[in-house]
């Protein structure tokens, strides 16, 4: 008879636990707050990694972040959810506690607030990009020479290949 495994619990899951753990006293409240607060140094930290790879036009290495990011993201929401569900409690035993996180919320919403710019002026330079080499690619289907009739053609296939989706 084999002995019961002990396999590491996914960090999701660790932190959907800990959310859903009632807090009690100062001790649960701490936990709570150091699991969030490692969790916005983790997730400031690919952030900012993010953000300086889309700057540095390294795409494809910031692109191999977007599961970390995923994933930190996630638990932060399920801790945030636990803590402001939680807050009059969570300030009547942790006051200082929860003044500092509310600090680091501020810090971190700038972080936040960076990433997200430079995701959206890289998004806007691939889609002019793409836009201008799919002009170029399409000039390339208009009719060069003239039809039987000594007229260019009035009917031009377009070449497919290329498409550009613009609704996100």
């Amino acid at each position: 008879m084999s002995e019961p495994q002990n396999t590491p619990q996914n960090p999701v899951t660790q932190a959907a636990t800990l959310a859903k753990t009632p807090i009690g006293d100062l001790d649960d409240v701490q936990r709570l707050l150091g699991a969030i607060e490692q969790i916005m140094d983790a997730l400031d930290a690919v952030l900012i990694e993010e953000t300086a790879l889309l700057r540095k036009g390294e795409v494809k290495e910031a692109l191999d972040l977007v599961e970390a990011k995923n994933q930190l993201s996630i638990q932060y929401m399920l801790l945030q959810r636990a803590i402001t569900a939680n807050a009059r409690l969570v300030k009547q035993l942790a006051p200082q506690d929860a003044e500092q996180l509310a600090r680091r919320h501020e810090m971190f919403q700038h972080t936040l607030q960076s990433n997200l710019a430079v995701i959206a002026t890289a998004k806007e330079v691939s889609s002019e990009l793409v836009g201008n080499i799919n002009e170029i690619f399409q000039k390339g289907a208009k009719a060069q020479t003239y039809g039987c009739a000594g007229q260019a053609p009035t009917k031009v296939t377009q070449k497919q290949g290329i498409s550009i989706d613009t609704r996100s």
